[in-house]
């Protein structure tokens, strides 16, 4: 009875032990991964990201078989049943597999980063996050687009980050009756204003085509891509104010109707 006892107790000062164990090795993973994220490694935040998250789960992972060991638990056996368990997973999880190898590739060919302008088929906005397994991107319009790694892989990616500069495009319509090389000069002469519009290439201003209600120009400017949707919004704005200064219309859309048959008007007795 009293060897049952001390027995009995001598397990559950091992099952105590291996808790505690588990709980440092657990604390010291955080640590771990909290140091790798602080660390000023010259690597991409995502790379850092991803490199801090899987080594906290080795080092758990460790403390886990630590703890196995303390419990004089046969961890052969253990191995063996988590190979075959992990085959039976990944037979029946290739997509979650080809999302883990999408997101490896993702990473390494550094196609986005945190915080890149970037456009994923018809999804535009900020990189957020760039995970294992998928990637996290905040729409302009304020929503939080979470998709698998493998899709982004698939689909188009324009990052707009990349480039120093790009090509901004403003179309313009001017009226029938307005000189259209005054209408060009006066552009000219607002981008050149511009200290964020490139010299070099040059603006160009062309005119587009004959539009129903007005001449449509078509101004094409580079500007710093950090800047172009302010920079954007600036031009069209002073495009207006200069043409009007300069007594040149911007029509609204309008309609000429011409009737075959004349029609007479009789002006009645008042």
């Amino acid at each position: 009875m009293v060897i049952d006892k001390l027995l009995t107790l001598e397990f559950l000062v091992k099952i105590i032990g291996a808790i505690i164990v588990v709980a440092v090795f657990y604390y010291i993973g955080k640590i771990i991964e909290s140091q790798i994220k602080k660390s000023r490694i010259e690597a991409p935040p995502e790379i850092i990201y991803n490199i801090a998250r899987v080594t906290r789960v080795v080092v758990i992972v460790i403390g886990i078989l630590v703890a196995l060991s303390i419990l004089e638990v046969n961890l052969s056996g253990i191995l063996i049943a988590a190979g075959f368990a992990g085959l039976v997973v990944g037979l029946a999880g290739q997509q979650t597999l080809g999302q883990l190898f999408a997101g490896i590739a993702l990473i390494l060919e550094g196609r986005i980063k945190i915080g890149d302008s970037v456009k994923i088929g018809n999804d535009w906005g900020i990189v957020e996050y760039v995970g294992l397994l998928s990637t996290r991107i905040r729409l302009w319009s304020g929503e939080v687009l979470t998709i698998p790694n493998s899709n982004v892989m698939n689909s188009n990616i324009y990052n707009y980050s990349v480039s120093i500069a790009r090509r901004a495009e403003v179309v313009v319509g001017i009226s029938y009756n307005s000189d259209i090389n005054k209408a060009i000069q006066v552009i000219k002469r607002v981008l050149e204003e511009k200290e964020l519009v490139l010299a070099v290439p040059p603006p160009t201003i062309i005119v587009d085509n004959l539009g129903d209600s007005a001449v449509v120009l078509k101004v094409l400017y580079w500007t710093p891509s950090q800047e172009y949707w302010s920079i954007r919004r600036e031009i069209i704005r002073e495009i207006k104010e200069a043409l009007e200064k300069e007594g040149i219309e911007i029509p609204f859309p309008q309609r000429v109707l011409w009737v075959k048959t004349p029609v007479k008007i009789e002006s009645g007795n008042t």
